[in-house]
């Protein structure tokens, strides 16, 4: 049982804990999603296990529910540890986009890290499968129906953030940590 705490619309806590998949009207939970991207411009995609209860199968990317009690930025490092065996290096990870489903708060981070494919130790519950892939044949693979549809209407929108991130020298947030207004 993963026991998430829960919040309301603008984010401000219930200080209530349920269930993961508890369905409350008014009350959501948070998640995360990791974009690992390699110094080739490649994503690190996983292919969910046939077991999980959502999209089993479909290729995705590293993520899922904050625990009670975590804050975004440990679950996306305890997410990236359990699914793939690997420590990220918080240095190279980045907040892109946060927004609001009907269940959750989403944080989409991305981290510039350049992981060697046989040093994963996938989680054969979480994951069976890893691969390197370009954007484009991420995009293909979301065309085909092979990727998990939670993260293809943010995709483009992830994409062209960071586009923006590495022709700005990193400065997509400003000195107080808010997006600067010509990244909205």
């Amino acid at each position: 049982m993963e026991l998430v705490d829960r919040f309301d619309n603008k984010r401000m806590p219930l200080n209530k804990v349920t269930e993961r998949y508890d369905r409350v009207r008014g009350e959501l939970r948070q998640s995360v999603h990791l974009w690992i991207r390699n110094s080739k411009g490649e994503f690190l995609i996983q292919q969910r296990s046939f077991t999980k209860k959502v999209f089993p199968g479909q290729w995705s990317i590293t993520g899922g529910a904050v625990d009670a009690g975590e804050t975004p930025l440990s679950a996306v490092k305890r997410e990236c540890k359990e699914e793939l065996g690997v420590d990220l290096d918080e240095d190279n990870l980045t907040l892109v986009l946060s927004f609001i489903r009907e269940l959750d708060f989403v944080d989409v981070f991305w981290l510039n890290q350049d992981v060697n494919l046989e040093d994963v130790k996938m989680e054969p519950s979480e994951v069976i499968d890893i691969a390197y892939k370009t954007p484009e044949e991420i995009r293909k693979m979301m065309d085909e129906k092979n990727f998990t549809p939670s993260v293809e209407f943010y995709y483009d929108m992830m994409l062209k953030t960071y586009d923006y991130y590495i022709e700005n020298g990193g400065n997509v947030f400003d000195k107080d940590g808010n997006l600067l207004p010509h990244v909205k």
